[in-house]
């Protein structure tokens, strides 16, 4: 009786590095902003270690690192998501999965504020913007894969694959430059959002005005917050570069494969998984240095 193999999908290390380089980043940056908003308590403690802690958070949330950094690794993470678009078969599907583990967070944060206090849920973090971001990608695919369709009805001839490329990349790049002159012109610079907190007041119904730009409202409505834009520009130029250079869906850098990326390899085949974890770590530490050290959450104290 013969053996069937299955070959085993090669997934394409140099992304999953990346990815898992910048959900790493995202934790530890979220990890600072728990200890220093959530745990503020800590401050007034008396216990050395633990307003130290804090005050070191405090000063990375206000420091130069932050300013530049945070906006590279958010770059990188939906520039990454975006090439990814080009190696899923369904992206709609992903989509969908990611607003579902949104709403999950979103009940279990809002649970959580009822607990402990104001300041933990988050209405519209970063699971939520991706997964939005996705979701507007799959439909605009979807009309320009339908008008490849009715284009070549038309004409009478099918549409050489080259052509359908250069195409796809000229409208998904023109896409994101196009929500790169939307987003300078009516929202706040990443980097001032990273290092000073920065919003619109925006003067008009900030409830929709919010979804898609940092305003005074969401902002003191959400502890994670993450409009649709400027991420929507990085996603979109991360699918245009996918398109031009995963389209073989193979990695670009074979001879830079090795063992030595596994940490960060792994982080970026369960960035998900990493992103959740990190968060719940990150507070169950907090409550337990708390209740160990002083006797009390300090939740917001």
């Amino acid at each position: 009786m013969s053996k069937k193999t299955v070959a085993k999908k090669k997934r394409i290390w140099e992304l999953d590095f990346w990815r898992g380089l910048a959900i790493i980043l995202v934790v530890f940056d979220h990890m600072f902003y728990d200890f220093a908003r959530i745990f503020i308590g800590w401050k007034s403690s008396g216990v050395g270690f633990l307003e130290a802690l804090n005050e070191i958070s405090v000063s990375y949330l206000d420091s130069d690192v932050r300013f530049f950094w945070r906006p590279a690794f958010l770059f990188l993470f939906f520039c990454v998501s975006g090439i990814c678009t080009s190696l899923s078969k369904n992206n709609f599907l992903r989509g969908v999965r990611l607003w579902v583990v949104a709403l999950c967070i979103s009940l279990i944060t809002y649970a959580g504020e009822a607990v402990g206090g104001d300041g933990i849920f988050v209405l519209f973090g970063v699971i939520h913007c991706l997964g939005t971001v996705i979701l507007i990608y799959s439909f605009i695919d979807f009309l320009i894969r339908g008008g490849f369709t009715v284009t070549e009805k038309i004409i009478k001839k099918p549409l050489g694959n080259v052509l359908k490329k250069i195409i796809n990349c000229i409208l998904l790049f023109g896409l994101s430059a196009t929500f790169f002159a939307v987003n300078f012109k009516y929202n706040v610079r990443l980097y001032d959002v990273s290092a000073h907190g920065a919003y619109i007041d925006s003067g008009i119904d900030g409830r929709i005005f919010g979804l898609f730009f940092y305003t005074k409202e969401w902002w003191a409505a959400t502890s994670d917050y993450f409009p649709i834009f400027p991420y929507i520009c990085f996603f979109f130029f991360g699918a245009g570069l996918g398109k031009i250079f995963y389209g073989k869906k193979k990695t670009l850098f074979p001879l830079l494969d090795g063992c030595w990326h596994n940490v960060f390899t792994f982080a970026g085949r369960h960035s998900l998984a990493v992103y959740l974890l990190g968060q719940v770590v990150a507070i169950t530490l907090g409550v337990l240095l708390s209740l160990v050290f002083i006797g009390d959450s300090l939740l917001f104290a």
